[in-house]
């Protein structure tokens, strides 16, 4: 009867994680909308043409700045994952909003060539490194247990709401104020915005640096982690799930205008992407918590890999349904690092594993683009860049089904 009235506790307690920690998932939420990964990404590609009208910039050399951004946030993460698994959320977070917001001031006041613009876009990702989803999944994957995975879903669905209103927020302040003061507005947006996410994740336990942090048992994990072929099973099929995915986001819309769309017809149709990446998290999310998730990862890439088939063989037919599947598959990549380096490794070392692998997320990201694009180049189509991001989820689903069944 004891063990019965315990086990009732334990499914009470479990059922009730969202009740009890609702607050830390939306604050969450909120900071990785506004954070490094999410709002300036989304949003920079709107500033495109004013530098081309001011500058007379190329378009290759006004995306020197993500390049350039991406590769220092790689570099980054894995400093500010020990940093994180030292002391907690809240510190480093704000530490980062604060620098992230005088990186937007920067940019607004100093950018006048190439090499400012490039050497300020590194700055920016190196002071708002902490403000990635690595503090905050490491919060989230603390308190929760039975619902991790929604709860990380909805958490990583800030940045699929960035995503989706945060250029025509950026693009009206570009009209108002020029791209200058658009960068200015950004800076105070993400100022007041930071002010209240430190003070309310200063006042949640989920948040607070815990009192019995284990810095001998995180190195201990670490170093194990490092010598598993799970971990690098783990690192390679993210980053080939990346390199399909990564190239296909950017060269969505240069697709369908190949397959005879007009530009505003592509938009509308690219837009179905940032609905299925907040649906793909919370969706996901719900299901790793239910079924093993390499399987789920696998059952999404199958999908994905059949709607980027379909979209090179069959063309603007099918330009809906291929938008949604991978939209739908960017949404799960970043909610499956966090929960499969919880469920393998443990959190001693969870911000220096997930510092590591995210990096890896960002390089593939980064480079998919310039692989798929350089296809498109020497083939003068873009099926043979459809087959070329299909290959490599082929290669991403058979990783994932060779790791090995959660220890618990």
């Amino acid at each position: 009867m004891n063990n019965q009235q315990s086990q009732k506790i334990n499914d009470h307690n479990s059922d009730s994680e969202f009740s009890r920690h609702w607050l830390l998932v939306l604050v969450c939420a909120i900071g990785i909308g506004v954070g490094v990964s999410s709002l300036p990404f989304y949003t920079q590609g709107i500033f495109i043409e004013a530098w081309i009208a001011d500058f007379g910039w190329t378009r290759a050399q006004a995306s020197l700045g993500i390049l350039g951004s991406t590769l220092a946030l790689a570099a980054a993460l894995p400093f500010v994952g020990f940093i994180v698994d030292r002391y907690g959320l809240v510190k480093p977070v704000m530490i980062s909003l604060l620098g992230l917001s005088v990186a937007y001031v920067l940019l607004g006041m100093f950018v006048q060539s190439i090499a400012t613009f490039v050497i300020l876009a590194i700055l920016q990702a190196i002071l708002g490194s902490a403000s990635s989803p690595l503090a905050y999944t490491r919060a989230i994957n603390t308190v929760f247990n039975k619902q991790r995975g929604l709860a990380l879903g909805v958490a990583l669905s800030g940045a699929g709401v960035a995503a989706t209103f945060g250029p025509v927020l950026i693009s009206n302040a570009i009209v108002e104020f020029g791209w200058r003061g658009a960068y200015y507005a950004m800076a105070l947006f993400t100022l007041v915005v930071g002010v209240l996410i430190v003070f309310v994740l200063s006042r949640l336990s989920g948040a607070k640096t815990p009192a019995n942090i284990d810095t001998e048992a995180a190195s201990r994990d670490f170093k194990i982690a490092k010598t598993s072929r799970t971990y690098w099973t783990i690192m390679a099929a993210i980053f080939c799930l990346s390199l399909g995915l990564g190239g296909l986001m950017i060269h969505f819309v240069p697709i369908l205008l190949d397959v005879g769309f007009t530009t505003s017809a592509a938009v509308k149709i690219a837009g179905v992407i940032g609905v299925a990446v907040v649906l793909g998290r919370i969706l996901v999310g719900f299901a790793v918590d239910r079924i093993f998730a390499p399987w789920v990862a696998i059952a999404i890439l199958t999908a994905c890999i059949c709607g980027v088939l379909a979209l090179a063989l069959l063309g603007s037919v099918v330009a809906v349904p291929a938008a949604f599947v991978i939209g739908f598959s960017v949404g799960a990549e970043v909610d499956l690092i966090g929960y499969l380096i919880a469920r393998y490794f443990g959190m001693h070392a969870y911000g220096q594993i997930y510092g590591r692998q995210y990096a890896a997320f960002l390089i593939a990201t980064g480079t998919s683009p310039v692989i798929l694009g350089a296809v498109r180049d020497a083939t003068g189509s873009y099926t043979a860049s459809l087959f070329t991001a299909a290959a490599f989820m082929v290669i991403s689903a058979t990783l994932f089904a060779t790791l090995p069944k959660f220890k618990d």
